[in-house]
């Protein structure tokens, strides 16, 4: 039978962790940040398939970077990484997360998706890696987000660095303002301005709540969204 295991951090991510994965193992990472979240740099190795999957949801303000190296190491491995961030005030976050597929038959998802708000910075970095070598491996990234006032800011920027054939690569970014046209039909049907800013945002950044089993980190980002914009 598989061994399954679950790390948390919530409001105490450190400023350096590292993570092995041994074979035939699941790992879940939960990370949630709502009062304080500092730069810190997380490795993980993956070893014969096992499977390392992460949540992170990042409500915080702060200046720095985070930095998430994922090694799939042997056959098999996994990595499906999700976060939902979302910048308030004047906070600048940069994530970078990267995925080194070093062995054949290896997958990776990579789903990044943000809220920048106020005069927040939000920036998405992503590199998935093909080794020579790593045939039949599968990665794929996504990073998106909604600038919502005048004076914040995104960026996404993934990237696919490839070295040999037979491989499932993809990636896509988008950033942009809110949609005036979703905005104006919402009012349209009586819904204020404000409530369809925070229907829209609900939809981006509650997803991430189905990797927390944790009902009072589910029930803060829902306190957080219903807050207001």
């Amino acid at each position: 039978m598989r061994s399954e295991k679950i790390l948390s951090y919530i409001d105490n991510l450190p400023a350096s962790l590292s993570i092995d994965v041994p074979e035939d193992t699941k790992l879940t990472l939960n990370i949630a940040s709502f009062e304080k979240l500092e730069s810190s740099k997380i490795v993980v190795k993956v070893h014969r398939d096992a499977d390392f999957e992460a949540y992170m949801a990042d409500f915080s303000v702060f200046q720095g970077k985070i930095e998430v190296l994922v090694e799939l190491l042997e056959e098999g491995a996994e990595c499906n990484w999700h976060l939902s961030s979302m910048g308030t005030k004047d906070s600048k976050k940069e994530f970078i997360t990267s995925v080194i597929h070093s062995a054949p038959h290896t997958t990776a998802s990579m789903s990044n998706y943000g809220i920048a708000r106020d005069e927040s910075r939000l920036i998405f970095k992503g590199t998935g890696t093909i080794e020579k070598g790593a045939v039949k491996t599968n990665t794929k990234q996504v990073a998106k987000i909604i600038v919502f006032d005048p004076k914040s800011d995104g960026v996404a920027s993934p990237a696919l660095v490839i070295d040999d054939n037979d491989v499932s690569a993809s990636h896509a970014a988008v950033v942009g303002r809110l949609n005036e046209e979703h905005l104006y039909y919402l009012q349209s049907r009586g819904v204020s301005l404000e409530e369809a800013k925070r229907l829209i945002a609900s939809g981006y950044l509650r997803p991430i709540e189905a990797g927390f089993a944790d009902e009072n980190v589910k029930n803060r980002i829902d306190s957080i969204i219903e807050g207001g914009f």
